[in-house]
C-alpha cells in the first residue's frame, strides 16, 4: 500500500502529531509500504530530511492579515503534492492547519481517500465560521481518528460528526519501557542526578502551563532542597521561562534541554522520581503514557488529557487543579515522599493497548477499509 502522511511537525518536535505520523512512518515502510511525508520546513534551523515534501512556513505579519501567506501555502501544497500524491492509495491527514486543509482538498479533487487523525488542540478551540473549510475537511474524510474519548465526545457536542469515527489512543514506542536497577543508577549518574528529579516534556508553549511547574519548585524545596528539575522541550515560551527562572533564582535547580531526540529520551524517564504535566489543555499526553511504561507515576493538571489517562490508569496518575501553584506543589511533595514506581497493572495495560503494533494495525485496517 502507498500511503502520504501530511502532518505540520515531523521528530525532534515532540509534539504529537509529529511522533505519531513518523513513527507510522518507520513501522509501515518496515512492513513493506511505501510512506512519504509532507509537512512545514523544521524550525529552529534544524536539518531537513531528504525523503519529506517540505512547504514553506506561513509568513506573519501583513502577509497573514492579506491572506497572502494562506494563498502561498496553497500553491505550495498543490506543486508538491503532483509528486507526494503520485500513485497513493490513502493520504494520512494530522491535526489542523492551513496546509492540511488544502491537502484534503487537492486529495479529494483527485480522487483520493484520506484519513484524518484529530489530536485536541483543533477541536478545544474550535469555532463554527460561515465558510468552514475545518468542517468540511471531517464531512469529507473517509474516517476521522481521536486521540481520546473525550475529543471524540467533544466534537461531536460541537457539531462536527465524521461518518466514520475512531479512538486510537497514542502508540508508546517499544523503546520506552521500566528500566532495571543497574539501568536506572546509570542513568541518574550519567546525568549528574543525587536527589529527587522532576520532569517534563513537552514543547515550550504558554499551554503547555511549564511555569506554573517553575514557580511550584520553590514549595518543593521547601521539603526536598536537593530536588531538581528537567525540561525537555523547545518553544516560543523559552525566553519567558528563563526569565522565570532567574527571578525565582532556580538556575540551579531547574535545567531547560532543549529539544532531546526521542531515542535519547528513555534515559531521562529511567532518571526520573516523577513525571509531571501542568498543561492548561490536552486531549492524551502521550509524553506522559511514555513515562508511565518507564516506571514513572504521574502529576497532571486536571486537563481532559489529564483525567482520561487517570481514568486509565487510576494506580498512578494524581489529578490537580489547572494553574494552582501550592496544590501542585503539595501533590508532588506527597509523590517524592512515596518514592513509588508505576504499577505493574498499568504496564501491563499499556503493553497491551498502547504499544505501537496496535495502533498501526488499527490505522493499516483503516486504510484498508478506504480502498474497500
Amino acid at each position: 500500500m502507498k500511503i502520504c502522511m501530511v502532518t505540520p511537525h515531523l521528530p525532534p518536535d515532540q509534539a504529537a502529531n509529529a511522533l505519531l505520523p513518523q513513527l507510522l512512518h518507520d513501522r509501515l515502510v518496515a512492513d513493506g509500504h511505501e510512506v512519504r511525508l509532507m509537512a512545514f520546513e523544521p524550525r529552529f534551523r534544524l536539518p531537513k530530511n531528504a525523503d519529506v515534501h517540505y512547504i514553506p512556513r506561513p509568513r506573519n505579519g501583513l502577509c497573514r492579515k492579506l491572506r497572502l501567506s494562506q494563498l502561498e501555502t496553497w500553491f505550495a501544497v498543490r506543486r508538491k503534492a503532483r509528486d507526494a500524491f503520485q500513485g497513493v492509495d490513502v493520504v494520512h491527514i494530522h491535526s489542523n492547519t492551513f496546509m492540511n486543509q488544502a491537502a484534503a482538498a487537492i486529495a479529494r479533487g483527485r480522487g483520493l481517500p484520506y484519513v484524518l487523525t484529530h489530536y485536541g488542540t483543533e477541536i478545544w478551540h474550535y469555532e463554527p465560521r460561515f465558510i468552514d473549510p475545518f468542517l468540511w475537511m471531517n464531512e469529507n474524510a473517509e474516517h476521522v481518528t481521536f486521540y481520546s474519548r473525550l475529543l471524540l465526545e467533544r466534537s461531536i457536542e460541537l457539531g462536527i460528526v465524521p461518518k466514520h469515527p475512531a479512538i486510537i489512543y497514542p502508540p508508546v514506542d517499544d523503546r520506552f519501557r521500566a528500566p532495571s536497577e543497574g539501568e536506572r543508577r546509570e542513568a541518574r549518574e550519567a546525568l549528574g542526578i543525587e536527589g529527587p528529579l522532576l520532569l517534563n516534556v513537552k514543547r515550550l508553549h504558554p499551554l503547555a502551563g511549564q511555569r506554573f511547574l517553575v514557580e511550584a519548585m520553590p514549595f518543593v524545596l521547601q521539603k526536598f532542597p536537593d530536588a531538581k528539575l528537567f525540561i525537555a522541550g523547545e518553544g516560543e515560551s523559552r525566553g519567558e521561562l528563563e526569565s522565570l527562572i532567574g527571578e525565582l533564582s532556580l538556575e540551579r535547580v531547574v535545567t531547560l534541554l532543549g529539544l532531546v531526540d526521542n531515542r535519547e529520551l528513555p534515559r531521562y524517564y529511567y532518571a526520573a522520581d516523577l513525571f509531571v504535566l501542568p498543561s492548561r489543555l490536552e486531549a492524551f499526553p502521550t509524553v506522559a503514557a511514555e513515562a508511565l511504561a518507564c516506571g514513572l507515576r504521574i502529576v497532571s493538571a486536571d486537563h481532559p488529557g489529564g483525567v482520561e489517562l487517570s481514568a486509565l490508569f487510576p494506580d498512578d496518575v494524581r489529578i490537580v487543579p489547572r494553574e494552582q501553584i501550592e496544590p501542585l506543589a503539595k501533590v508532588i511533595r506527597t509523590e517524592l515522599d512515596r518514592a513509588a514506581r508505576s504499577s505493574e497493572a498499568t504496564r501491563a495495560r499499556i503493553e497491551k493497548e498502547l504499544r505501537p503494533a496496535t495502533a498501526v494495525r488499527a490505522y493499516l485496517d483503516l486504510y484498508e477499509a478506504c480502498l474497500a
